[in-house]
């Protein structure tokens, strides 16, 4: 097998149109969703399922451990990603309502084996009545084959999404991107896939708490907690000396534009609930003027 390094792809990148490479890269993608096509039809169930409802995204952003989300204890939550380390995470999930954890597609540079373990213990402290949803794309050792190997997450009920829809400034939306029955966005980070969950099972009023989307001025304190059994040293591997800056910039970019084009196609209504964000895209209120 030819190995092209990449200085040469980059070359032959140059000579390629990019609504061609766009297209490449769906049609690469759309052959490994189709392996996975009948495990996401199951998703129609989630069709309208809270319409009328209301709910709470939570992420990991430093200001939530600020925030008594011990009121949020009998309301809808979608926890995200590594929020199962948050000491009130139990108690959240214990409530009497529905309640979800969404994690995103796993990907290198981490190892396989830091990804089950990452999930092993995520598995030992998830309650047995949340409901999982977990992200799939075209690389084969992804989240369901970790849990196929070794048997996690039986006792839950799991739902999957595909993530593999290219999103550039060349991009156009079309509804048929967020419907989660098919292959959906490839998204900078998990709350813009808790979003289109949230729109898709109907919910009429979605908050988002701890979206602070501040990390460009806020480098020692990215999140709630230090780091994730799977966030060892991710920085460093993952941008291998290039600027932190420049590439924190660039997913920013991409993440509001994706939040304003959700927001500009559909008729619910999304609020930023979280302190020090600077997520101007949706209206902001407080917490506690939602919960009283």
């Amino acid at each position: 097998m030819t190995i092209i390094h990449a200085p040469i792809k980059k070359r032959i990148k140059q000579f390629i149109p990019p609504i061609l490479t766009n297209k490449i890269i769906y049609f690469r993608n759309y052959f490994n969703f189709l392996k996975y096509k009948d495990l996401l039809l199951n998703n129609i169930k989630l069709k309208n399922i809270h319409k009328g409802e209301r709910c709470f995204i939570l992420g990991s952003g430093p200001s939530i451990i600020n925030e008594d989300i011990m009121q949020l204890q009998n309301e809808i939550v979608f926890a995200l990603n590594n929020f199962y380390v948050h000491p009130d995470f139990s108690k959240i999930m214990s409530g009497n309502k529905d309640n979800y954890y969404i994690t995103a597609p796993i990907h290198p540079p981490q190892t396989e084996k830091e990804w089950k373990d990452w999930l092993c213990d995520m598995e030992e402290n998830m309650p047995k009545n949340t409901t999982m949803i977990f992200g799939l794309n075209r690389d084969d050792t992804n989240i369901k084959y970790i849990c196929d190997q070794y048997n996690f997450f039986n006792k839950n009920k799991i739902y999957w999404y595909f993530s593999g829809n290219i999103f550039n400034d060349y991009y156009n939306y079309s509804p048929q991107d967020v419907n989660i029955t098919r292959m959906i966005w490839i998204a900078e980070t998990v709350s813009i896939y808790a979003l289109i969950f949230a729109i898709y099972m109907g919910f009429n009023d979605i908050y988002l708490l701890g979206m602070d989307h501040n990390y460009i001025c806020n480098k020692k304190s990215k999140r709630f907690y230090k780091n994730g059994i799977h966030q060892y040293n991710e920085e460093e591997r993952l941008l291998k000396g290039s600027s932190e800056v420049k590439h924190s910039a660039k997913a920013l970019y991409n993440i509001f534009f994706q939040y304003e084009i959700l927001k500009n196609n559909t008729s619910k209504q999304i609020y930023n609930i979280s302190n020090n964000s600077l997520l101007d895209v949706f209206d902001y209120v407080k917490l506690r003027d939602v919960v009283k």
